[in-house]
């Protein structure tokens, strides 16, 4: 193209404009893909301990093998800063009950898992949010069958 007299030039500038921009939309980016990250584990969180509490109510699984198949379902699913240490099992009707097969028909029952944000993080960005952990619980009903009783003598005619 022939430069006309008066025209200024303007090479680069699109290389000026990138250089003000691309911070911006790189720190917009980074913490879009964070934020889907908290959204995703925290979904994650929410389904383990659901299946947790599941596993709990149903009576048959002892509190560690509770918590360690919430930490396996996490470990499944690529969140391995979860340990057994990370949950905790709960009978809120009855707190002396440390066992979810000790527990009674419809005591409520509440099991709560916490991971630290600095096991899931994907970015190497330091934190963008003030988030230093996640936390996500789910309550439960026993549902241990009460025991049914039957007479096995015949009765005499």
């Amino acid at each position: 193209m022939r430069r006309t007299k008066g025209t200024p030039q303007r090479r680069g500038t699109a290389a000026v404009e990138l250089a003000v921009c691309l911070p911006l939309l790189l720190t917009l980016l980074v913490g879009a893909w964070e934020v889907g990250r908290i959204v995703e584990v925290q979904q994650l969180l929410c389904t383990a301990v659901r299946e947790g509490g599941r596993q709990a109510a149903s009576g048959t699984a002892s509190a560690d093998q509770v918590k360690q198949y919430v930490v396996n379902y996490l470990n499944t699913n690529g969140i391995s800063g979860a340990s057994a240490s990370n949950v905790t099992f709960q009978d809120l009707t009855n707190s002396g009950v440390t066992d979810p097969r000790s527990a009674t028909q419809m005591d409520r029952l509440r099991v709560t898992v916490t991971v630290p944000y600095s096991t899931f993080r994907w970015s190497p960005v330091n934190q963008i949010t003030g988030t230093t952990s996640l936390t996500a619980s789910a309550d439960w009903f026993s549902m241990l069958d009460t025991p049914i009783v039957v007479n096995t003598t015949i009765p005499a005619q």
